[in-house]
């Protein structure tokens, strides 16, 4: 058996992960030179698609530059960031093809067929005078990075995509992502945790990569080639795959499948221009839903890998699923300050729970038609999956609840400096846990022994069996 759980409202709601606000702060605190400098770096894109129906000749080296395969993937990492859904600095965006297309209010082109040299995009890239050279207020880039523009342009900038409207992260080969470090210079706060129970193996979030531990604070196996973050962990009911959601905050979001034995990169179901915060495996294995940051929920068949069915109701970012015992119903929150339950075979929406006045940052499903969700406004909320209204407050206080796991006989809400377990049915609390000095952020149990697994910002985890005896170890290779 395993049960896991995952941090949801760390990345994006109001806990100080440093994860997101480092990119929200440095957007705010941008000075008029450098919107400017933004601004100069939206006109000489403009004009990036030349037409959609256009046709390249190779270079001299007989190679045709891929939009899909190798400009998209310069143009996500540098410009995306200032220029996609969430920032579009001067109302431009570069994260689609057809969105390169628009016309700057300067009515400036960017790009001259066949002329690299005379085009500002070019230009700008190569600029001795670094208030000049794009990307502003950062590093230039490669040579290589440069050479591959300036052929594209020489070849005509053609598009070898499906659609000119498909976001370039849907372009984009399979990354290959940085090693991680083979020593930690200090601990990384723990985003994502789940606990194997017939191994009893701690698998646990890291620096590009996914760590498991032994239940007394032994190295066991690295994951690499995973995002920058990590958010959630889930192993599939046969205990062949591990899925994984995370990303790079503020540039794109992914959903990975891993081989359980051997750590190979098995398949990438799911993409998305910012951090994917949660998918997990139904039941019975057979499907995975994954939360998306565009408000939707996308399902996917896990033999074929192929989206199956696509859940809206959201109107932000999903940071937390849960699926019903029977498969059959998923409950979802949302950054929209609400929750919701849905119908997996028709897609409809069940019900909504609008009693939460925060982001909403834990779902799970407790016995019967009851739901708990957990939020930022202090509350963990108990409702009815059927038609939303509130049956009562398990927790209402004024610190945020960041994470809610229903187990076999009890649930636990973690946040704050403390987790609480209530028996399921009389809602009776059986035991807290005294503050450890830190955000207690994610929790997993293990259904044999008892034993609860707990993550903390500080990077360290926490065991605790059924005669109460801790172990404490930093998960910092």
């Amino acid at each position: 058996m395993l049960f896991s759980t995952r941090l949801t409202t760390v990345a994006l709601c109001s806990l100080d992960m440093r994860v997101r606000m480092r990119c929200i702060d440095a957007q705010r605190g941008l000075t008029r030179r450098s919107l400017d400098r933004c601004y100069s770096w939206a006109l000489f894109f403009s004009s990036i698609l030349l037409s959609s129906g256009a046709w390249a000749e190779e270079d001299s080296s007989g190679k045709l530059i891929s939009f899909s395969n190798e400009i998209a993937p310069v143009l996500q990492k540098h410009c995306v960031p200032c220029h996609g859904p969430k920032l579009a600095e001067s109302n431009y965006r570069v994260d689609s093809y057809r969105a390169l297309q628009a016309e700057m209010t300067s009515g400036q082109r960017a790009i001259l067929p066949d002329l690299p040299e005379m085009s500002e995009l070019f230009q700008r890239l190569v600029h001795e005078d670094s208030d000049l050279r794009m990307p502003a207020e950062a590093d230039a880039l490669d040579s290589t990075e440069i050479d591959l523009i300036k052929e594209w342009i020489q070849q005509g900038a053609v598009f070898d995509g499906h659609s000119p409207d498909q976001i370039l992260i849907s372009l984009m080969p399979g990354v290959r992502h940085p090693a991680p470090p083979t020593k930690y210079p200090a601990p990384l706060p723990i985003s994502a945790i789940a606990f194997d129970t017939e191994s009893n193996e701690i698998f646990v979030s890291g620096y590009h990569e996914i760590t498991t531990w032994s239940l007394t604070g032994d190295l066991i196996r690295r994951f690499s080639n995973q995002g920058q973050r990590t958010y959630s962990i889930d192993i599939d009911p046969s205990r062949e795959q591990l899925l994984s959601s995370g990303g790079t905050p503020g540039v794109f979001g992914e959903v990975r499948v891993f081989d359980l034995e051997s750590g190979r990169v098995l398949a990438t179901l799911a993409r998305a221009d910012e951090v994917i915060l949660d998918a997990q495996y139904s039941p019975d294995g057979t499907q995975v839903a994954v939360a998306m940051p565009d408000g939707s929920v996308k399902v996917y068949d896990t033999k074929t890998n192929l989206e199956q069915l696509t859940l809206l109701g959201h109107s932000d970012q999903v940071t937390s699923l849960t699926w019903h015992p029977d498969g059959q119903r998923l409950a979802t929150a949302s950054r929209d300050k609400a929750a919701k339950v849905f119908d997996v075979k028709t897609g409809k929406s069940i019900s909504t729970f609008a009693g939460h006045t925060a982001c909403v940052n834990s779902i799970a499903f407790l016995d019967g038609d009851e739901v708990i969700s957990v939020s930022d406004d202090g509350k963990a909320s108990v409702w009815s999956a059927n038609d939303g209204r509130r049956r009562r407050e398990a927790i209402s206080g004024k610190y945020p609840w960041l994470d809610v796991a229903r187990l076999e006989k009890v649930y636990v809400v973690a946040g704050a400096d403390r987790v609480i377990i209530f028996e399921v049915g009389t809602n009776r609390k059986i035991s807290e846990l005294a503050s450890h000095g830190d955000w207690m952020t994610v929790v997993a149990r293990e259904g044999s022994n008892n034993t609860k697994v707990i993550g903390l910002h500080t990077g360290e985890v926490i065991t605790q069996n059924a005669e109460n005896e801790v172990t404490r170890f930093s998960v910092q290779p």
